[in-house]
């Protein structure tokens, strides 16, 4: 077939043949771009059965859109042979790597083998031949996952007959090679196996001859890993032995648990001195997406929930966050007695790791709320889980008298309920004196009453004075059903693991409704649901106006229920915030809840958002700051800091809170991103901000989602190096950029390169881009992102008319006066539309008209972007960049 035209296809190469299919490199000369086409072979093409499968795999991958799993195009016919068109990968399989030489690259790559799969299950889909030969690794390192050929759509025909064993020997999981059920826990221990290969270069389970093998796989244990692997993290041994478990319901149940734990691993192992924790999840504006400040539409900060920091890190900066957390802030330790509440040690199982944790953030929460002491946030303090650090440099780091610590045990008791055991410890740090100590034994059905008698005991011990609600607060139990407070638990533990995506919200909105359906009461159930809707709007993950219906419904169920409970008040303030953006009655329950719990981060933080989006920065500071003091280790409070100060174009405190935070996340790549576009806004330094993303590409931060060439694309636009800029764009995916203040298909940008560069068709670009945005237009109306965006693409395209028109409803949609952050943004891509369509003054009207608290425009995207050549010999956008010019 070499040289043959299939359809519109140019058959160049032959790559491959197996069993379902031989795949041909081809040019497809409709869209100008090198596929892969897989077709099925000739002497199976006639078998009903086989083309029914497979035509089965098409449909089930084309459903599929993950940067880790190869791209389906289409399936067509010709002249009776059907073929797949799919992504062209260049690479090799990963067969060819194994083993990896370092652990921790192997681990890089398994996240994200176990983030595509997690893909494919939440679609239903099981791939159900998971090996090293079906994933490709791209020359930039980035995996692929192949071959969906054998994969099984659930409600679908099972075209396989039961007794089929399709798969492949050596990964197959026991109830694969019986002919039984096979499901998503099915590809778990295919990925176990996967990992111990990676790691070893061995199979786990061996055998001379297929019944051996057969055999081993059913009936024994695998191999130690440990024993292979003498330096492996424990944390990826104990991974590997439990997605090997013989017992489907004894492996990890999901694949989002299993890349958690890979993430907790790797954290673990580049970090000095930190704990492997999970990471943090504070949402940015404390519940919702920070607006970030950007350039423009062209060069913006990326990810919602994050912000950046800066890679040229000096050490003096270190040492000066480690001895004291609170400079450059602006606000000293209070003069409260400061505590923190150190994780409780699990001397169980694993499993059981949630439940622990949340008698550590209860104890936390409940302390917090007492006016006479400065309790430390859950936040950083989980930061110490696990941490082999002294007390004495836990209570330098962050500037606190006193720890509380303790242990958690398990016993079994024959014909009875299991028990547990607390022994916590308070600890005076200076001299390391234990000022109380008490046991605490329950069933564990009752286990979650203990946290109240820890709370009241420590506070006594303190000798911390209680007001009568104050008391009360701490007596209060959550619920009385131990069922219901599990899976309360769970969807806590679940979203605080800093996963951040949809698929991890609807599973902690399904264990919040699990938890309320066996106890109606659960006030605390209601009000995270409640909060839980109000960020599922916020993320534009649900628009529709059920999401805050529901969201309301919760907060004010929670209201009735506990309306002397600070977390209740915070859930409506949520709705009113991030809901309705009605920033008065969310100022008002924000400020009630932090009447009941005085060191409430989510309320304090809440109070900074609001002002910020009023265009109030120097206010939001303040509450930041105080923020920042009883949450000295997370990255995002030093985030939420930095972006308030480049609100108020403070950009050296900015940069510094920026590299307090790599300190505390030096292996999140997003900071790194957030950085590079701080020092283009300040200075228009595009040097420094590339040298910024290619240290964290030296440091092999993991970059899932192609942050990095996204942010070196747009780079490249403002350096007018169009080429590198292509080149970069090639991986983006099909959005160059979408947060919560600009959405930037890469069909888009793309235009605007070619455009500026003079070459090749924009035209056809800004269409793409045009059919897109109207696509989604239809689907989320009220989106006002997507109307200035769709105004770019028809500027492009020359329909001024329409496009100014677009660009004005954008603004219509959120103007200034509604939010000062998105609504800034708004006007500035409306001021682009207007001086791409050659309204020049009305485009210097726009830039003028944006309110100087905004933060846009900056002096590094006027001076460096190509949108605005038209103005840049304009008196008044000269004075416009020179008033913007850097001062420090």
């Amino acid at each position: 077939m070499i040289g043959q035209t299939i359809s519109h296809y140019r058959i160049l190469e032959k790559l491959g043949e197996g069993g379902m299919g031989v795949v041909y490199k081809a040019q497809d000369t409709k869209l100008n771009r090198t596929v892969a086409l897989k077709f099925l072979p000739d002497r199976v093409n006639q078998d009903v059965a086989a083309k029914a499968r497979f035509i089965q795999e098409a449909q089930a991958a084309a459903g599929l859109n993950h940067s880790n799993i190869c791209t389906i195009y289409g399936v067509d016919e010709h002249e009776g042979h059907v073929f797949i068109s799919m992504e062209y990968v260049e690479g090799g399989t990963l067969r060819q790597q194994i083993p990896f030489a370092r652990s921790e690259d192997a681990l890089v790559i398994a996240s994200q083998i176990g983030e595509a799969l997690q893909e494919a299950h939440t679609k239903g889909i099981v791939h159900r031949d998971v090996k090293a030969d079906n994933i490709m690794l791209t020359a930039k390192g980035q995996a692929k996952v192949m071959d969906f050929g054998l994969a099984k759509l659930k409600g679908a025909l099972k075209i396989t007959r039961t007794s089929s064993t399709v798969g492949t020997l050596g990964y197959m999981a026991p109830e694969q090679i019986q002919g039984g059920e096979v499901d998503h826990r099915s590809d778990i221990f295919s990925f176990g196996v996967l990992l111990f290969e990676m790691l070893s270069g061995k199979l786990p389970f061996r055998g001379e001859h297929e019944a051996a093998m057969v055999y081993s796989i059913v009936n024994e244990p695998p191999q130690d890993i440990a024993a292979l692997k003498p330096d492996l993290s424990p944390i990826v041994a104990n991974l590997i032995h439990r997605c090997l478990e013989k017992d489907p319901s004894e492996r990890y149940q999901h694949f989002d648990d299993v890349t958690a734990d890979l993430r907790r691993s790797q954290k673990h192992t580049s970090r000095v001195m930190r704990s492997s924790a999970d990471p943090v999840a504070a949402p940015g504006d404390s519940s919702g997406a920070p607006g970030s400040p950007h350039t423009t539409a062209i060069l913006t900060r990326g990810p919602r929930l994050y912000a950046g920091l800066a890679a040229a890190l000096t050490l003096l900066a270190v040492v000066v966050f480690v001895m004291n957390p609170f400079s450059g802030t602006g606000a000293g330790p209070s003069d409260k007695t400061r505590l923190v509440v150190l994780p409780f040690q699990n001397q169980g199982s694993s499993d059981q790791d949630y439940f622990v944790d949340g008698i550590t953030e209860e104890v936390i929460g409940r302390l917090s709320s007492l006016s006479g002491l400065a309790v430390i946030a859950r936040s950083s303090a989980m930061q110490y889980k696990g941490t082999s650090k002294t007390l004495k440099e836990i209570g330098q780091e962050l500037g606190v008298t006193y720890a509380l610590l303790g242990t958690v045990r398990w016993s079994k008791q024959t014909g009875s309920e299991d028990r547990i055991r607390v022994n916590p410890e308070l600890v005076k740090i200076d001299d390391a004196t234990q000022i109380w100590s008490q046991p605490f034994e329950a069933a564990y059905s009752g286990g979650f009453e203990l946290q109240a008698k820890i709370a009241s005991q420590v506070a006594g011990a303190l000798g911390v004075s209680l007001l009568s609600p104050e008391s009360r607060s701490l007596e209060a139990p959550l619920t009385d059903n131990a069922e219901a407070y599990g899976f309360y638990l769970k969807g806590k533990n679940y979203l605080q693991r800093g996963l951040e995506d949809k698929v991890s919200f609807e599973f902690g909105e399904q264990m919040y409704k699990k938890a309320i359906e066996l106890d109606p009461t659960f006030s605390a159930a209601w009000a995270e649901l409640s909060i839980l809707h109000s960020q599922m709007r916020w993320f534009h993950w649900d628009l529709s106006e059920q999401r805050v219906l529901d969201a309301k419904a919760a907060a004010d169920k929670a209201l009735q229920l506990a309306p002397a409970s600070a977390l209740s008040h915070t859930a409506l303030a949520e709705y009113y915030y991030h809901g309705r953006l009605e920033y008065a009655p969310a100022l008002e329950s924000y400020r009630k809840a932090l009447a009941i719990d005085p060191n409430s981060v989510e309320a304090l933080a809440g109070v900074g958002a609001v002002l910020r989006r009023q265009g109030k920065m120097q206010e939001a500071l303040g509450y930041y700051e105080r923020v920042s003091e009883l949450d000295p280790r997370s990255a995002q409070v030093a985030l939420e800091l930095g972006w308030t100060q480049a609100n108020l174009r403070n950009y050296s405190a900015a940069s510094q809170s920026y590299e307090r935070a790599i300190v505390l996340a030096p292996d999140e790549v997003v900071y790194y991103i957030y950085e590079a576009t701080l020092v283009v806004e300040w200075k228009a330094d595009l040097v420094w901000a590339r040298r910024v993303l290619a240290t964290a590409q030296e440091r092999n931060v993991p970059d899932h989602t192609h942050f990095v060439d996204r942010t070196m694309a747009r780079l490249y636009f403002l350096g007018r190096d169009y080429q590198k800029a292509l080149l970069h764009l090639k991986t983006a995916g099909p959005l160059a950029l979408d947060d919560q203040s600009y959405f930037t298909p890469a069909s888009l940008l793309k235009g605007l390169i070619l455009q500026s560069a003079g070459t090749g068709n924009p035209r056809t670009e800004f269409e793409a881009a045009r059919v897109f945005l109207e696509q989604k237009i239809r689907e989320a109306p009220d989106d006002s992102r997507l109307y200035t965006s769709l105004a770019i693409a028809l500027a492009g395209l020359g329909r001024k008319d329409e496009a100014i028109r677009k660009g004005k409803e954008g603004v219509a949609i959120l103007p200034v006066t509604k939010e000062a952050v998105r609504g800034a943004n708004r006007e500035l891509e409306l001021a682009t539309v207007y001086a791409m369509v050659g309204e020049h003054e009305l485009a210097l009207d726009r830039l003028e008209h944006i309110p100087p608290f905004s933060s846009v425009p900056t002096y590094g995207d006027l001076k460096s972007n190509p949108v605005w050549d038209s103005l840049r010999e304009l008196p008044r956008f000269k004075t416009l960049l020179s008033s913007l010019a850097p001062k420090d």
